[in-house]
């Protein structure tokens, strides 16, 4: 069975607390749902579902990143009197909807270009 590593100041015991953060700035925005929120952010809406929903217990924060600073958001955490996290966001600009999944296409679009092909790789024994 695996160990479970509890730290001092940042506990929890189902999901990591930025889970909730999220779905608060999530929620707060006019009840965005999970797939507008891919279309501005390009996180996938299945991402999202096991955030709020499934088995996600620790989300990488890049991808808490992607998902916060696509949506005006930054990180503005507060220690609490007992020397525990409470992770927060706070809106940093305000956004119009329409537009940035407009941006999120267009960078989509972008970036996607074709994909290359993958090199074959030599098999262990030398043949092939």
């Amino acid at each position: 069975m695996a160990k479970v590593h509890i730290y001092r100041t940042y506990r929890f015991i189902d999901k990591d607390p930025i889970i909730d953060a999220v779905r608060t700035v999530v929620q707060s925005d006019e009840h965005l749902k999970n797939n507008h929120v891919h279309q501005i952010s390009g996180v996938a809406t299945q991402t999202l579902d096991n955030w709020f929903d499934g088995p996600t217990r620790n989300p990488r924060n890049s991808t808490v990143s992607a998902v916060t600073t696509a949506l005006g958001y930054i990180r503005h955490d507060r220690i609490r009197p007992d020397g525990t996290l409470d992770v927060r966001f706070v809106k940093q600009r305000e956004l119009d909807w329409g537009k940035e999944i407009e941006k999120q296409a267009d960078w989509v679009l972008k970036h996607a270009g074709p994909k290359k092909k993958r090199k074959q790789r030599k098999k262990a024994n030398g043949n092939g």
